[in-house]
């Protein structure tokens, strides 16, 4: 579900729009890091813990708990639950598991607070313009008005674990919301084992549990998309979430043109209202889904605790 790709190792530079920056710790706190993959993404996963070994037991299962997500939620898994549903689009209703109803219920909330600025039924735009069906040319506007056409009637309708696409163009994408979901869920995983601090960045988008020790919070650096290793802004992370939508890193070209992915539901064309956003909210989710929404719209929407254009 790779809906961004800022590749890197944090600590080594600005990476994925973030370089946390680390008081030393107390001998009590125990500071334990693990790099992996999950979501089709860079994972770095940091925890204060008792001990060496409850660290990398908590990293281990915040991992786990993303991946798990990411079958749930994946469209490039034809076992995926968001797969079956979308084959079963105009085909009555089917039922769904507890990970795509919340999805899609909090998908709903966010297409009416951002005036359809995010919309999870936008996978007919990323077909038609190549981001999942590769093609040679770009679509026609017969193709993109079809596509737009069909993301703007798209209904879902849920009945407790049922869900239902009433019409066989409806087509769901979880990208611009199933890595901030998959993230609040891993962040839950590591509340429940007792972790206090915590931070987890899954390739730009980010979210903190508490503070380290005697700091404030979590700094993280944004990255400027302008300029190799600049930074636009900095701020602080405790108990919040951050994350970063831009259009210059996933592309098709077509030619001389460059195609962004992060599409416009109103024009049906690749959004450019803005280079990159980065939105701070009080969950994972609502700053993955919010930084989509500003890129889409060249504004913050509501809901945004801090938001940083480019």
């Amino acid at each position: 579900m790779r809906r961004r790709d800022f590749l890197g190792a944090l600590g080594a530079g600005v990476s994925g729009g973030l370089m946390p920056r680390l008081p030393r710790p107390r001998p009590a706190d125990q500071f334990v890091e693990r790099w992996s993959w999950a979501m089709g993404q860079p994972v770095h996963a940091m925890v204060f813990a008792s001990s060496e070994g409850e660290g990398l037991d908590a990293c281990a299962a915040a991992l786990a708990e993303l991946r798990r997500v990411e079958g749930r939620l994946t469209l490039f898994d034809d076992a995926s639950d968001l797969c079956e549903l979308n084959r079963h689009a105009g085909r009555g209703a089917w039922r769904i598991d507890d990970d795509l109803q919340a999805v899609l219920r909090v998908a709903e909330g966010f297409r009416r607070t951002t005036g359809g600025a995010f919309n999870v039924a936008v996978e007919p735009l990323m077909r038609a313009w190549g981001f999942h069906r590769p093609r040679t040319a770009e679509p026609s506007p017969a193709e993109i008005g079809e596509a737009r056409e069909a993301v703007a009637s798209a209904v879902v309708a849920l009945d407790a674990d049922l869900a239902r696409l009433p019409n066989t163009h409806t087509q769901l994408d979880c990208g611009g919301i199933g890595v901030g979901y998959g993230i609040d869920c891993a962040l839950a995983v590591l509340s429940r084992r007792g972790i206090r601090r915590a931070f987890l960045d899954v390739s730009g988008d980010c979210a903190a549990i508490g503070a380290p020790p005697d700091a404030a919070g979590w700094t993280v650096a944004i990255a400027d998309p302008r300029h190799p290793h600049g930074v636009t802004a900095t701020v602080m992370l405790r108990d919040a979430a951050l994350a970063t939508s831009a259009n210059t890193v996933s592309v098709m070209r077509y030619g001389r043109r460059v195609i962004g992915h992060v599409m416009s539901p109103a024009t049906g064309w690749p959004t450019h209202a803005l280079v990159q956003a980065s939105v701070v909210a009080r969950s994972a989710v609502a700053a993955d889904v919010l930084s989509t929404a500003m890129l889409v719209a060249g504004r913050p929407a509501p809901g945004a605790v801090r938001a940083f254009a480019v």
